[in-house]
């Protein structure tokens, strides 16, 4: 796998569902990838027990929902644009909400609007991400054809797409397998700076609550980290905290990472302690080469449907998840 990739893991995971045959070429790596990482996410988690808890806080609260089976006659007048080009007829359903929901609207607290950008390929992507229905609709362009696609994701780690040649929508838990649903996360951890010993202690809650791990990648993030964890005495000396403006407020925290070769990369939180930016500078990394990206983090109300999508395993699928699975 290619580490240039880095920075726009996610992009690249959503285009390649358009090109099986090529995605599955590389996916035996990207799956020892996925193992390599967990094991050092383990060792660096065991560094550092001295990490304070930092789940207790987002685990809280639950509120009054809404049912999201609707078709788009009923719905259309609520759609912007870019939803509005979705097939006429197409019905919207959310099973995956069903299941362990509590935990779900306990753990995921806020809508989020989440801008990426990446330098190096000039790709935009922007999500967005419904607490009430805990799913995710992505806008973003294909990387080989230029044309604008919408994907969605839900609370299990379903990928959800429209498929022309079918003329339905589509969906795999591919990404969501053992070791896959971890892999995009570490890497995006280690290449933005993001304390990784925090991040794998997520993941350990999320599987606690009966959760899919991290499966809106970097959306996520959000309900994981918070300014305490750049704090911690085992890691703060890997940061120079300072106080700026942002967004209206005198009081923001900003994380610089010192690491030489990542000089330009922060990350910032905002006088509430959210999470609000991500931003990457990457030079000669012996790992992640060369590359500017920036995560932007919006808390606005959002509204997200799922469409109804049958389940479309790819070719080896369930091999390859019996052999994640026994390592």
């Amino acid at each position: 796998m290619q580490t240039k990739h880095i920075i726009i893991t996610l992009v690249c995971f959503l285009t390649v569902v358009n090109s099986e045959a090529q995605f599955l070429k590389k996916l035996k790596k990207k799956a020892q990838n996925a193992i390599e990482r967990t094991i050092l996410n383990r060792t660096d988690k065991e560094v550092s027990k001295g990490t304070n808890n930092t789940i207790d806080s987002i685990t809280k609260g639950g509120k009054d929902k809404k049912d999201n089976s609707k078709t788009i006659g009923e719905t259309e007048k609520n759609l912007d644009k870019k939803e509005k080009q979705i097939p006429t007829g197409t019905e919207f359903e959310n099973p995956s909400l069903k299941k362990n929901t509590d935990a779900k609207w306990a753990w995921y607290t806020s809508d989020v609007r989440v801008t990426s950008y990446d330098k190096q390929k000039e790709s935009n992507m922007v999500s967005y991400f419904d607490a009430d229905a805990v799913a995710m609709r992505s806008d973003y362009v294909d990387q080989e054809t230029g044309a604008p696609l919408t994907s969605y994701t839900d609370s299990e780690g379903f990928f959800i797409s429209y498929n022309p040649r079918e003329q339905r929508y589509t969906k795999t838990s591919l990404f969501a397998m053992p070791g896959m649903s971890m892999m995009a996360p570490s890497m995006m951890a280690s290449a933005y700076k993001l304390p990784e010993g925090t991040i794998f202690e997520g993941m350990e809650a999320m599987e606690k609550q009966g959760l899919a791990v991290y499966p809106f990648m970097h959306v996520d993030f959000p309900f994981v980290i918070r300014p305490e964890h750049f704090r911690d005495e085992m890691i703060a000396d890997r940061y120079k905290e300072s106080q700026i403006a942002c967004r209206g407020s005198m009081d923001c925290s900003k994380f610089s990472v010192v690491e030489s070769g990542h000089e330009g990369s922060y990350i910032l939180f905002d006088n509430q302690n959210r999470l609000i930016e991500i931003n990457i500078v990457i030079k000669n990394d012996p790992y992640f080469e060369s590359g500017k990206g920036k995560i932007e983090y919006f808390y606005e109300n959002v509204e997200v449907q799922v469409p109804a999508a049958v389940e479309k395993k790819m070719f080896g699928q369930d091999l390859l998840k019996k052999g994640m699975e026994n390592n």
